[in-house]
């Protein structure tokens, strides 16, 4: 009998791409950190961070053929930036829906990769959070957490063309399309 996944901790990066604003979200179990970590961590050369804008076809095609191995799931939220709907909102948006569904499925813990505007972040999901159940949330730089790179890896997959996105296809619990 197989377990039922029940995710514990998630990692969010976001992607631009045209008039589409991105924000995926890794979902994976407290018991499988310990793991995967050094695994992603072994995807960077030359010890350095994945980062996909910066990566080659062939490393794109490698770090994402390892992370659909790996015991995880996604949720990518997208919104559409027509008619004038700024950066700013749409990923207010993404991270209000973000927010929401982490709660509706109780995972505890949150972790977004930081940027100039973490400040807005908190200020957000402080207002939009429910009081159960608990979700605390923290700020992190891409360098320093790697499965942060898997959030980048998938976001940058599932906004790019086909060819990329089946490759996570397996991963994605949930795409949230939103059209502010």
């Amino acid at each position: 009998m197989s377990r039922r996944f029940r995710p514990t901790d998630a990692f969010v990066d976001e992607s631009i791409r045209g008039q589409r604003y991105l924000m995926g979200c890794v979902l994976i179990e407290a018991r499988h950190l310990a793991d995967v970590r050094p695994a992603v961590a072994a995807l960077g050369i030359d010890g350095t961070r994945v980062h996909f804008n910066n990566e080659s076809n062939r490393q794109k095609t490698r770090v994402l053929s390892t992370i659909a191995s790996m015991p995880l799931r996604a949720i990518v939220t997208i919104c559409y930036r027509d008619h004038g709907v700024t950066e700013y909102r749409a990923r207010a948006d993404c991270l209000t829906a973000l927010v929401t569904e982490l709660q509706q499925r109780a995972v505890g813990r949150l972790v977004i990769e930081s940027r100039q505007d973490d400040h807005e972040d908190e200020l957000l999901i402080r207002r939009v959070r429910a009081n159960g159940p608990q979700l605390v949330f923290e700020h992190r730089l891409g360098v320093g957490e790697p499965l942060l790179w898997v959030a980048d890896a998938l976001t940058w997959a599932v906004g790019a063309d086909h060819r990329w996105r089946v490759q996570v296809d397996q991963l994605l619990d949930t795409v949230i399309e939103l059209r502010p």
